[in-house]
């Protein structure tokens, strides 16, 4: 976001809350990119809605913590995702949680309600460890457990990614 700067007409960095995490030196930056004008720091606002006409984005909605809305003229969204793991509405679907983490079958990633799956930090089981590379692997492990579920006549022939080669294009 900061290497936009010296393109973008303007920016408006939307954030729930003042305090950043994020490389102490990133802070100063956006502070410095702020006390410069090159960005506008909209806090403490969250992304409500999207404004446009035929797929074309005009403008982005965001809400504060009362509620209030306030509309910002936009041509384009860059979401970025922080660390924050919160479930929202899926706190309330009756799933067994464990310090508000979802509680997985390691083996499967099923939650405790059947045909419902979790992957990623939000998931919590023996031995978890909080890795990106556990999210791919936990996302393939998903996939072939569901597999079967969404196509139960057919088998699932498993080829590991070394001995396929290389994709003809």
């Amino acid at each position: 976001m900061v290497a936009i700067t010296e393109v973008a007409e303007s920016i408006a960095v939307i954030h729930r809350r003042a305090k950043f995490k994020c490389a102490p030196e990133s802070a100063a930056r956006l502070q410095q990119l702020e006390k410069e004008g090159k960005i506008e720091m909209v806090i403490p606002f969250q992304l409500d809605s999207l404004k446009g006409i035929d797929g074309h984005l005009e403008a982005v909605v965001v809400k504060d913590l009362d509620g209030q809305t306030r509309i910002l003229n936009a041509d384009v969204l860059l979401p970025f995702f922080g660390l924050a793991m919160e479930l929202g509405p899926i706190a309330h679907w009756g799933l067994n949680l464990d310090y508000h983490h979802i509680a997985v079958n390691p083996a499967t990633l099923e939650t405790s309600t059947h045909g419902i799956y979790a992957i990623g930090d939000i998931v919590t089981y023996p031995g978890k460890l909080k890795l990106i590379l556990n999210g791919f692997a936990e996302a393939a492990m998903a996939a072939h457990a569901i597999y079967p579920r969404i196509h139960p006549e057919q088998a699932l022939h498993f080829e590991y990614s070394t001995t396929k080669g290389v994709p003809v294009l």
